[in-house]
C-alpha cells in the first residue's frame, strides 16, 4: 500500500521548529517590557495568512529555494559570534519566506508575507533608535511651517519647537515610527486577505509612507498648539486626537491597498503540478534542518560574548555634591547588560547617580525609559528640562511602579561639553563624526 503524501505546507515547519532559539529570544524580548509586544498581532495575521493558503502549496518544493532556506537558517543559528540578534531575526524569517517561495504557487502573496514576518520581530525600539531622531527632525520641520502658516511664531531648537516662547519637545512618540508601524501592518494585512499582487503591492508603499509622514505631522502640529497652551481644548483631548488621526491614517491606508483588489484572481484549491521530484535530495535538506534545530540544544543558543568593561577614572564629585560609590542596582544591571563600556553608580545622599562611559557610537546605549519600563516601571510626565549652571537640556521623566514614585533625568555629553537629550540624536552625531568622544551618559534618581 502506498505511503501517503506529507501536504506541501508541512515543509514550512522545517525551518521554524530548526530556527526555535531565534524565536525563543523574540518572545523574550517582546515579553520583557524593554519593547511594545505589537509583534504578536503580526505573527498572528501570519500565520492566519499561511494557513488559508495551504492547500495551494506545491506538494514538491523546490529545490533552489528550499537550499536557500537552509543556508539562511544555518546562518541565523551559526553566527551568533558575529550577526546581532535582531539580524538573526530577519535571517530567520527570510529563511521561513524562501521556503514559502518554494512552495509558492503565481499569485500568492509573498511580499505581504515578508513584511508581517519581519513586523512580528520585536523592532520598534531599534526603529525608534535609529530613525526616531531623524523622523522627529522632519516632523518638526513640517509642524514648524504648518505653525507659521497659521500665524504662529516658531523656531525649531533640534527636535523641540519653541512656540511664542514656549518650549515644546517633539518627543520619541512624536516620532510616528508607531504609527509606520501600524500604517504597514494594515497594509500587509489587507494585502494578505485580497491576495494582491506584489508587484501592485510594491507600488503602493511608498504612498503608504507619505501617508504616515503627513498624517504624523499634522498629529504633532495639534498637539504643539495644545501644549504650548494655544488652544483651549480639555485635557483629554491630547490621546483623542493622536487617536483620530492613527484611524484616520489606516483607513487611507486600508483604501489605498484595497484599490488594487479588481486585478487580483482566485486561487483554485488544486495542489499545483510541474516541479520536478527529488525525492533523495529533499529528505536531506529535511535532515540537515533537523540537525539544525538539535545542534542548538548542544550550545548556547542566541548567546552574545558579555564585553570587558575598560578601566575608567570617574569623577568624584557630580554638581557640586561628593560621590559615594555603590553596588549596581537591578536598573544598573539591565543598564551593563551587553554594554560596550564601563558602568559605575553612585550616591549624592539625597539622589543616585548612574554613569555609563562609552567610546563608540552603539545601539546598546539604552534609554533609561527602557530600562525601567522592562523592570516594570510605568513611565509618565516626560519632558525636557535645563541642566544646572546652563549646562543644555536633559530629558526627564517620573517611574511609577516599586516603591516610591522616582523623578528620572538622563542626558549625554561628549569630550567638548556638548549634550544630548536622548540617544538617538547622539548617536548620529557621534556616527557622522559631529560630536567626539569618549561619552559620558549621565542618569541621575531621585524619590519623589
Amino acid at each position: 500500500m502506498k505511503a501517503r503524501a506529507l501536504p506541501g505546507w508541512a515543509w514550512l515547519l522545517a525551518p521554524v521548529l530548526a530556527l526555535w532559539p531565534v524565536w525563543l529570544w523574540s518572545l523574550r524580548r517582546m515579553g520583557d517590557g524593554s519593547d511594545d509586544p505589537y509583534g504578536v498581532v503580526a505573527l498572528v495575521a501570519l500565520l492566519l495568512g499561511l494557513w488559508r493558503e495551504r492547500r495551494s502549496f506545491l506538494a514538491t518544493p523546490r529545490r533552489s529555494w528550499l537550499l536557500v532556506s537552509l543556508a539562511l537558517a544555518a546562518l541565523a543559528i551559526l553566527g551568533s559570534a558575529w550577526v546581532p540578534a535582531l539580524g538573526r531575526g530577519v535571517l530567520a524569517v527570510l529563511a521561513v519566506i524562501a521556503t514559502t517561495l518554494a512552495l509558492r504557487r503565481p499569485g500568492q502573496p509573498v511580499l505581504a508575507w515578508l513584511g508581517l514576518g519581519l513586523l512580528a520581530l520585536p523592532i520598534l525600539s531599534s526603529l525608534q533608535f535609529f530613525a526616531g531622531y531623524p523622523l522627529r527632525l522632519v516632523t518638526a520641520e513640517a509642524s514648524l511651517w504648518l505653525l507659521r502658516g497659521l500665524g504662529h511664531e516658531v523656531q525649531r531648537l533640534g527636535t523641540a519647537l519653541q512656540v511664542n516662547g514656549q518650549l515644546v519637545m517633539v518627543d520619541a512618540p512624536c516620532s510616528g515610527v508607531h504609527m509606520a508601524w501600524v500604517a504597514y501592518f494594515t497594509a500587509f494585512a489587507t494585502a494578505a486577505w485580497l491576495r494582491l499582487g506584489d508587484r501592485q503591492l510594491l507600488r503602493r508603499l511608498p504612498w503608504i509612507g507619505l501617508l504616515v509622514l503627513g498624517g504624523n505631522s499634522l498629529r504633532n502640529t495639534l498637539l504643539v498648539l495644545q501644549e504650548a497652551g494655544q488652544s483651549n481644548w480639555p485635557a483629554w483631548m491630547h490621546e483623542a486626537t493622536g487617536l483620530l488621526v492613527f484611524i484616520g491614517v489606516c483607513a487611507l491606508v486600508l483604501r489605498t491597498v484595497a484599490a488594487g483588489q479588481g486585478a487580483v484572481r482566485a486561487l483554485p484549491a488544486t495542489t499545483a503540478t510541474g516541479v520536478a521530484p527529488w525525492h533523495n535530495g529533499r529528505w536531506l535538506v529535511a535532515a540537515s534542518f533537523l540537525l539544525l534545530g538539535v545542534g542548538s540544544l548542544l550550545g548556547r543558543p542566541m548567546a552574545e560574548a558579555r564585553p570587558v568593561a575598560a578601566f575608567v577614572e570617574w569623577p568624584q564629585r557630580f554638581e557640586g555634591e561628593r560621590l559615594r560609590p555603590l553596588a549596581l542596582s537591578p536598573v544598573e544591571q539591565r543598564f551593563a547588560a551587553q554594554f560596550p563600556g564601563a558602568i559605575a553608580r553612585f550616591s549624592t545622599g539625597s539622589r543616585v547617580v548612574t554613569l555609563r562611559h562609552v567610546t563608540a557610537a552603539t545601539r546598546k546605549l539604552h534609554p533609561a525609559a527602557d530600562c525601567y519600563q522592562g523592570l516594570g516601571y510605568v513611565i509618565r510626565a516626560i519632558a525636557l528640562r535645563q541642566r544646572p549652571g546652563n549646562g543644555g537640556l536633559q530629558r526627564c521623566f517620573v517611574a511609577e511602579g516599586q516603591g516610591p514614585a522616582l523623578q528620572v533625568c538622563e542626558y549625554i555629553e561628549d569630550a567638548v561639553g556638548q549634550s544630548f537629550s536622548d540617544n538617538s540624536s547622539w548617536y548620529w552625531a557621534a556616527l557622522s563624526g559631529r560630536s567626539s568622544g569618549p561619552w559620558r551618559a549621565v542618569t541621575v534618581a531621585e524619590a519623589l
